[in-house]
């Protein structure tokens, strides 16, 4: 069994480094590690054994565990099921139909109301709901399972529910990890602690397309990036550009997987969103499994600007512990 501890400052290094006017202004440490497509680590930067709450980089194998339970969907759909989509009209959309189709409404959703990601959508919106939470299309795939096998849909979130239950196994299956520990998720689905490389480790088993479900997990993502984020935002850029499954989780989560090959998986310590998609690439990069040009491009297109009057005077560049 795993002997579980949280990620320390005295485990990180530094990841990135905001810079104004050439003075350094921030700084964010964590850890990350790298696999090959059996598992086997690459590379690693900081305490790579410290546990961490995956939050939604775990909808991979949520989204296997109800495929697996046979709630079939359409590709847009399945990726919505595994998606921290933003919640435009799009979005919703689909959400919509994956909960007509096996007869349910917005108010089965055990997700709390919110309002979008997309700061358009969220201006537009008469206030929070469930359908524009994140995490919709995940539930209303859960809620799909339970209508297929029968199962109670008013307990779906309880860990004890057959539901979860299949999704505890399915962690353990791709990960090689123990379940010891359960917390609650921001969308109220239960949560697993896990090392940060058994979090890489079973990123990469699921885009190892090693078996069908996982292919078509894989190539959904692949295929219509949009709906796992959104046009524009970070993750979805990456999957264009570079054709990497990248998967955002809160608190400054990160996993990447390259199709048949290797997996990273990051967390910034203080949680931070900003230091992520950087932190994930450059380990990626200097481990010759993409481009310092496409890292460059995905970077231009995504990273948080640093502004004084509206005008650029720095950026955010990766730490000395990624170099």
């Amino acid at each position: 069994m795993t002997e579980r501890h949280p990620l320390t400052a005295d485990g990180s290094v530094e990841l990135a480094v905001l810079d104004r006017n050439g003075f350094e202004e921030s700084r964010h440490v964590g850890a990350g590690v790298v696999v090959a497509a059996d598992g086997s680590v690459i590379d690693s930067v900081g305490d790579v054994t410290a546990s961490v709450y995956p939050r939604s980089t775990m909808k991979p194998f949520q989204a296997l565990a109800v495929r697996r339970a046979g709630a079939a969907f359409s590709d847009e759909e399945l990726v919505l099921s595994t998606a921290s989509h933003a919640g435009t009209a799009a979005h919703q959309a689909i959400a919509q139909h994956m909960l007509e189709s096996f007869d349910h409404v917005e108010a089965d959703l055990g997700c709390p109301p919110d309002l979008p990601f997309d700061r358009a959508a969220a201006r537009t919106a008469d206030g929070p709901r469930r359908l524009a939470m994140n995490c919709s299309g995940k539930h209303a795939a859960m809620l799909a399972a339970c209508r297929v096998n029968g199962w109670d849909e008013r307990s779906y979130l309880d860990v004890d529910h057959p539901l979860q239950q299949r999704v505890r196994t399915t962690v353990e299956e791709y990960t090689a990890e123990t379940v010891d520990l359960v917390g609650t998720d921001g969308c109220g689905a239960p949560v697993f602690p896990l090392t940060l490389t058994g979090l890489a480790r079973g990123i990469a088993g699921v885009v190892a397309r090693a078996d069908a479900d996982s292919a078509a997990l894989t190539d959904a993502v692949l295929a219509h990036p949009w709906a796992l984020d959104g046009v524009g935002r970070a993750n979805t850029v990456t999957i264009e550009q570079l054709g990497v499954f990248a998967k955002l989780g809160a608190e400054g989560v990160m996993v990447m997987g390259l199709p048949g090959g290797a997996a990273v998986a990051v967390k910034t310590l203080d949680g931070a969103q900003r230091a992520g998609t950087l932190a994930a690439l450059t380990l990626l990069q200097r481990n010759g499994l993409v481009t310092a040009e496409g890292v460059a491009g995905v970077m231009a297109a995504t990273g948080e600007q640093v502004l004084g009057g509206g005008v650029p005077v720095g950026a955010v560049r990766a730490g000395a512990g990624l170099r």
